[in-house]
């Protein structure tokens, strides 16, 4: 029954079927501890279930989103609500329980005043350190290890409900030039 209400769906609407699958939120984020250090706001956008768009920088645009089933980006408070974690699904884990997925901790560093990062993926299964902090007005997130110095990231807020990230590499000419875009939208919790 569920196959055929499927197929029929997908016939009506390509999208109604993939959004037939997907996982539903989690809805259990957490909260900041009273004391955590206010730098925990910076990347407080990341809390919740989001859907992603993927695009490409081609020929001074962005692409329209990559086609196929949406990555899920989700992020929740941890360790008493001092962290963030966040994890990342490609495709959703509804529509695939086995593919690609990655898990990044997030905690602030008072001491050098920047935050500090660490990214494990099935696909890499080689933990990256990476570090993040305010540049030029943006959160600007960088890879240390393994070295990775061609790689910056921006975050950027869209509004309440929607995020970007968005990664640049250095042209010919040293200049940092975008080249691809994560565009997330929150998926809501039932009522």
């Amino acid at each position: 029954m569920r196959t055929t209400l499927l197929a029929l769906l997908a016939i009506a609407s390509p999208v109604a079927a993939q959004e037939a699958d997907i996982a539903p939120p989690g809805c259990d984020y957490g909260s900041p501890h009273p004391d955590a250090p206010e730098e925990l706001a910076q990347f407080d956008f990341l809390i919740g279930d989001y859907a992603i768009t993927a695009h490409a920088w081609r020929n001074g645009a962005w692409t329209p989103p990559r086609p196929g089933p949406a990555p899920r980006w989700n992020g929740r408070y941890i360790l008493g609500g001092m962290a963030i974690a966040d994890e990342w699904y490609d495709p959703d884990p509804g529509l695939d329980p086995d593919g690609g997925r990655g898990v990044n901790i997030r905690m602030w560093d008072p001491e050098d005043g920047e935050w500090d990062m660490m990214w494990i993926a099935t696909g890499g299964r080689q933990v990256q350190d990476l570090r993040a902090g305010m540049v030029d007005g943006k959160l600007t997130m960088r890879q240390v290890y393994p070295e990775r110095a061609n790689f910056r990231a921006t975050f950027e807020r869209l509004g309440p409900d929607s995020w970007q990230r968005i990664t640049y590499a250095k042209d010919e000419a040293g200049e940092w030039q975008p080249t691809f875009k994560l565009v997330a939208t929150r998926i809501p919790c039932p009522a």
